[in-house]
């Protein structure tokens, strides 16, 4: 860029270069956060998180009766004082959909002041509560969707190998480097871990899932494109869009943060490139927390569909 072309652009100087919606366009998409957060609050922000309702004779109760707590005989070595928890359909849901209200009430916190008068967006941080809210919204979609029983005890299984191998990791990597992996205590927490997945695997005998088959790890891109399978609105591929782009944002990536942002013109730089100031877009924040709150209904319908009694 020449000289003459910067003194040409000077008249862009505090223009905008990019808005993703302009004038009251935007301040529509501000009212629909504020709505959603209102609506949220009213519904769900004041009851503490606790375990959610499942009715005898229902999906989720039947679920549980396969995968119940093993006996101290089927036990590993290490678990005998510390049986394994959290394996069945209905126990992971329950958490995750419970993890999406404790952070709607962080995002709420964050973007609307004390006195609910005031709203103040951020340029990254709501994309990184977001993120976690539709990993939350997702897993619990995940594990609820499935009609077959044998497919929702696979994927709880498959999500509780997946964590358990990210505790080893964290044990191993963390006593390797703290310089304590001789250490008793080190040990016996790394054999504690490796005894739960000895256990897991006893649990799936019991309820006639392929081991083979527990151990093919999912991830949040392989959740949101199979849970989008349930939610029509967005389908897998929106699903997956708006889970990767706030992803990237809490990542700390700068290709999507710019292009979730409005730009506005600045000038030029001493390499002569334009340089444009961003600043957070409702519209976009909008679109992205609308994605993860239609996620979070549609496990919510899930979840009342599988614990009913049949």
């Amino acid at each position: 860029m020449t000289d003459s072309a910067a003194e040409r652009l000077a008249h862009m100087t505090g223009r905008y270069i990019q808005q993703h919606a302009e004038g009251p366009k935007e301040d529509e998409a501000l009212g629909r956060i504020a709505g959603a957060l209102k609506s949220w609050r009213e519904q769900m922000g004041d009851r503490s998180v606790g375990i959610m309702s499942r009715h005898d004779g229902s999906d989720l109760r039947g679920d549980e009766l396969r995968v119940p707590k093993l006996p101290r005989e089927r036990r590993s070595r290490a678990t005998q004082n510390d049986p394994l928890t959290h394996v069945a359909p209905s126990e992971l849901a329950d958490h995750a959909i419970g993890t999406f209200h404790n952070l709607m009430r962080a995002f709420d916190s964050m973007v609307v002041n004390d006195e609910r008068t005031e709203m103040r967006l951020h340029l990254s941080a709501e994309f990184v509560l977001i993120r976690a809210l539709i990993e939350a919204a997702t897993t619990a979609l995940w594990l609820l969707g499935p009609d077959d029983s044998d497919e929702r005890i696979l994927r709880a299984l498959r999500l509780r190998y997946d964590e358990l191998l990210h505790s080893r990791n964290l044990t191993t990597v963390y006593n390797k480097y703290a310089d304590i992996a001789d250490d008793d205590a080190a040990q016996a927490q790394e054999a504690f871990i490796s005894g739960q997945i000895d256990d897991l695997a006893e649990v799936a005998r019991s309820a006639d899932i392929a081991w083979a088959e527990v151990k093919k790890r999912p991830g949040p891109k392989l959740i949101a494109l199979e849970a989008g399978e349930f939610a029509p609105e967005l389908g897998p591929a929106m699903t997956f869009w708006y889970w990767s782009t706030a992803s990237s944002i809490a990542h700390a990536e700068p290709a999507n943060l710019y292009l979730l942002a409005d730009l506005r013109f600045i000038g030029v730089d001493v390499r002569d490139q334009p340089v444009a100031h961003a600043e957070p877009s409702g519209a976009a924040i909008w679109k992205h927390l609308e994605a993860s709150i239609l996620l979070i209904r549609h496990a919510h319908r899930f979840w009342n569909l599988r614990s009913r009694a049949s």
